[in-house]
């Protein structure tokens, strides 16, 4: 593996959201290395266990940004920490929004490139058949709203400073520690909902690679610097194939069996729980939306960048590794 650009000394990283789902993986990818990258992390807390390559700073975006992160001599500021559960407009916006700006502004001169993290819900609600970075954003939500105005922030910051702005778009992560897709396709498969399972398509990540993906598009960063070539773009991230529902009903199931008799449609549901009053409602529509309906990313520009190694995986192998981390089953005895 390259550890680096050949600028003679590693890259010096500036990283937000290090104990978060994706920020562990990133840095469980830097520690794999032979020489990892130093990192200076902001962190509410410092984590009990302590990575010798990391500096950790206590802060919290936007409230209590420390004077001096990013430290001086940052060469990639990687910023995945954000609001995304709150649905108050003016807390998304104030984290999310000003944050990054507050954040972007604080950088230091060395400064060669910004990897936000990001989110294909940017396009809205509604089926998504091999969205590009280039359709248009129609943000429906506020924390997409919210996400957008970051994406933003971040690329003219970029442009002033004549750098590169990676604004990533996964769409599902998972993984083995998954809480969030997989266990909510498990519950979605034992409901009696009737959905096109088999033209139902979703681009999927596993976390540890997109910790992967993050620290290439790092590199790139540094190399796009020494060759005058600085980007602002957003970046699909995903495997080239997605995997359809049917496939995850029956690779999660547990031991195979069939499913439910699905006599209710999935999208009267879907548009009665729309117009429903009450933020209950609303949340179920969300996330029948997400989980009814296709979300399929091309992933052409991320292979442009980093090459076709790591998008060329089957998506299937992602559920397997999640699978084999689960509690199993205690058999009765015979």
């Amino acid at each position: 593996m390259t550890e680096g650009p050949r600028t003679g000394r590693l890259p010096r990283i500036a990283l937000t959201g290090a104990t978060g789902y994706v920020g562990r993986a990133l840095l469980r990818h830097l520690s794999g290395m032979a020489a990892p990258w130093p990192v200076t992390a902001l962190v509410r807390q410092p984590p009990p266990r302590r990575l010798p390559f990391v500096t950790y700073v206590q802060g919290e975006i936007p409230g209590r940004l420390p004077a001096g992160f990013p430290p001086p001599g940052t060469d990639v500021l990687i910023h995945l920490a954000n609001e995304n559960r709150s649905r108050d407009q003016d807390l998304l916006h104030a984290v999310n929004v000003a944050g990054t700006r507050a954040l972007i502004g604080a950088a230091p001169d060395s400064l060669k490139g910004v990897l936000l993290g990001s989110s294909l819900s940017v396009h809205g609600r509604g089926a998504q058949i091999r969205v590009a970075e280039t359709a248009p954003a129609r943000p429906s939500t506020s924390l997409a709203h919210a996400r957008l105005g970051a994406e933003r922030e971040a690329a003219e910051a970029m442009r002033q400073r004549d750098a590169t702005a990676y604004l990533l778009r996964p769409r599902f992560i998972t993984g083995r520690d998954d809480t969030s897709f997989l266990p909510g396709i498990s519950k979605l498969r034992r409901l009696p909902l009737r959905v096109p399972a088999d033209r139902t398509h979703f681009s999927l990540i596993d976390v540890d690679d997109y910790g992967s993906v993050i620290a290439q598009l790092a590199r790139r960063v540094l190399e796009r610097a020494a060759s005058g070539t600085p980007v602002r773009t957003a970046v699909n991230v995903a495997y080239r194939r997605p995997v359809t529902l049917r496939a995850l009903f029956d690779l999660l199931a547990a031991p195979p069996s069939p499913g439910p008799l699905r006599w209710l449609p999935a999208a009267p549901v879907r548009a009665l729980s729309s117009v429903l009053p009450g933020q209950g409602a609303s949340r179920l529509a969300e996330q029948l939306d997400l989980v009814t309906r296709s979300h399929w990313a091309d992933v052409g520009l991320l292979e442009s960048e980093i090459g076709t190694a790591l998008t060329a995986k089957s998506p299937e192998t992602v559920v397997h590794s999640y699978r084999a981390h689960q509690p199993q089953p205690e058999q009765g005895n015979s």
